[in-house]
């Protein structure tokens, strides 16, 4: 009986881990630039942080005591995204891809399950959004790591993790316990975006292949010319347009794909609202073709590959049975899928680094 259940209960594990791989790769067609590079998502030893030496107030006779001011609450200044994103009552569940290389968070996506509305959300962050930190929190990374305050691209929201280590954000008093860097995610996420995130999952950037490979490949039209070779990456893109199926090569230069050569020879570079397009056109094909419950007598097999991958907080029996209930009901059911770009409007150089600004206003 415990095996069926932990059979069972594995769907859960299947379905978020295909959603994922998914993602990954929509931003890496590049090398990240090693001074962006950030830490690894290894949870921080079990040592505590040496506290800071506390500025002694020097007490002047005579003079009214100075007023001490108020240290700012949250994350940010106030910065707050102009529409709501979520309905209260609905699962969240953070999805991140990891580069294996650099260790930089390269795809940041919320799996949205809104069960009374039998709707499924995938909400994509872009990576370069700036995060507007609030003085407490720049004042602790300075004093916690001063190279990692001193990288103009710090305030990139594909580097909030680094951050919530460097700091030891919530460490042990956090929703993830000692893992800080999905504290200061999981904070960040309500206060600018009111998303109440229930869980996380980590994706290693390296098993796309693997698992578009083990279920087949999947079907996509293409929608353009793709041709473009990096071997420094390992990466040769050659796709022609049409419906066609993908292998996991095949794939993987489909949702990489931001640059290349035109049928004319005419190189060009494609906008980052339709890698995200292509991104979430794989997504919503892989999930209608693969996550089904035709596929849970391989979910064995699968486990391997998501075991050697995948880094997650959902681990206990009733973890993973509470949300293959909930995933079980929207294969059924059929949900609604439904893909949403966060909106960022404008494009900022600030301290010589090109940024994306958040919408925060109608």
């Amino acid at each position: 009986m415990e095996m069926q259940k932990k059979t069972k209960v594995a769907l859960l594990l299947l379905t978020v881990s295909i959603i994922v791989f998914s993602i990954v790769l929509v931003f890496i067609i590049q090398p990240v630039n090693p001074a962006e590079a950030v830490q690894t998502i290894d949870e921080p030893p079990v040592t505590e942080a040496p506290s800071p030496t506390p500025a002694v107030a020097v007490q002047e006779p005579n003079h009214q005591d100075q007023m001490v001011p108020e240290q700012p609450k949250g994350l940010t200044n106030g910065q707050k995204y102009y529409e709501k994103l979520v309905e209260k009552g609905g699962k969240n569940i953070l999805l991140i891809g990891r580069d294996n290389v650099y260790g930089a968070y390269d795809s940041i996506t919320v799996l949205n399950i809104d069960d009374k509305n039998k709707v499924m959300k995938l909400i994509s962050f872009p990576r370069d959004t700036y995060v507007d930190y609030n003085d407490n929190i720049l004042n602790q990374l300075k004093e916690a790591d001063l190279e990692k305050y001193n990288d103009p691209s710090i305030q990139k929201m594909n580097a909030v993790h680094a951050i919530g280590i460097a700091i030891k954000y919530k460490y042990e008093t956090g929703k993830f316990g000692k893992v800080t860097n999905m504290n200061i995610w999981a904070d960040l996420l309500e206060e600018v975006f009111d998303i109440v995130i229930d869980d996380y999952i980590i994706i290693q950037t390296s098993g796309f292949r693997e698992i578009v490979d083990f279920f087949g490949g999947v079907e996509i039209d293409v929608p353009m010319y793709m041709h473009y070779e990096d071997p420094l990456q390992n990466l040769y893109i050659h796709l022609e347009p049409g419906l066609q199926r993908l292998n996991g090569e095949q794939a993987e230069g489909f949702v990489r794909f931001r640059q290349g050569y035109t049928q004319e020879g005419k190189y060009h570079s494609i906008p980052v609202t339709t890698r995200q397009k292509h991104t979430n056109m794989f997504l919503k094909a892989f999930f209608e073709q693969h996550v089904n419950l035709a596929n849970l007598g391989r979910i064995d097999e699968l486990m391997d590959v998501i075991v050697k991958n995948v880094k997650t907080s959902v681990n206990t029996t009733s973890e993973i049975l509470q949300y293959s209930n909930i995933m079980q009901k929207a294969i059924r059911g059929k949900y609604e899928t439904v893909s949403i770009i966060v909106r960022c409007p404008e494009n900022r150089t600030i301290n010589g680094i090109s940024y994306e600004i958040l919408q925060t206003e109608p």
